[in-house]
């Protein structure tokens, strides 16, 4: 059984998740929240759940500052973001607090439950951003022959682009132009047979470029 905790400060909301994820199979919301601070403090006098899923838009601690603190204080418990905001900036934010999927509050409950199962392995799940070869990159290991060698910059770039700057930052933090930021980009992208930045933040997360 996956034991599940909800923040959203959403009532109604919050209830019909509740009740929705209740009834899938070997799942069972055992802790809900109307913010990041009240999971906490509930966290303290309870079992702790297996997958905690965290609105963004909350009072008092919001999803970025949830997902964070239960990333390095309850590594135990993987964390899924479930919002209205469809935006390249919020899900770059979420996965370097540590959540392993990003879904959209309009998403198919079967998507849900998806998105609840690979959490509570440890694996990430991020609906339509990720394509089949990222998903490969990312629940299967490289086998030593098909290593792949990444040069200092390349490395570097990856510890920039999991972060909420923009591209044009990024050459600023490097000291590199705009136009060299777009040939690591490319390369990186034909390298790893990832299709977009959110893919490439995913890849460095998981291969230690960037410690959460």
């Amino acid at each position: 059984m996956i034991k599940i905790a909800i923040a959203d400060d959403h009532n109604l909301l919050r209830k019909a998740l509740v009740t929705l994820i209740n009834d899938f199979e070997n799942c069972e919301v055992i802790l809900e929240a109307s913010n990041g601070k009240e999971l906490i403090e509930l966290l303290q006098h309870n079992t702790a759940p297996d997958v905690a899923i965290l609105d963004i838009n909350m009072p008092e601690m919001n999803g970025f500052m949830t997902a964070e603190y239960l990333t390095r204080n309850h590594p135990s418990i993987n964390t899924l973001a479930l919002s209205m905001m469809n935006n390249e900036v919020s899900v770059l934010k979420m996965l370097h607090a540590g959540v392993k999927g990003y879904l959209l509050k309009d998403c198919d409950p079967q998507e849900l439950k998806s998105g609840v199962e690979y959490a509570a392995r440890g694996e990430y799940f991020i609906n339509e951003l990720m394509n089949n070869q990222l998903h490969k990159n990312l629940v299967q290991p490289r086998n030593a022959d098909q290593s792949l060698v990444l040069t200092d910059r390349e490395k570097e770039f990856l510890y920039w682009v999991a972060s909420d700057l923009t591209y044009k930052e990024i050459g600023q933090k490097m000291n590199v132009s705009p136009r060299t930021v777009d040939s690591y980009r490319d390369a990186l992208f034909e390298k790893l047979q990832i299709k977009s930045r959110v893919g490439l933040a995913i890849f460095a997360i998981k291969n230690h470029y960037v410690n959460i």
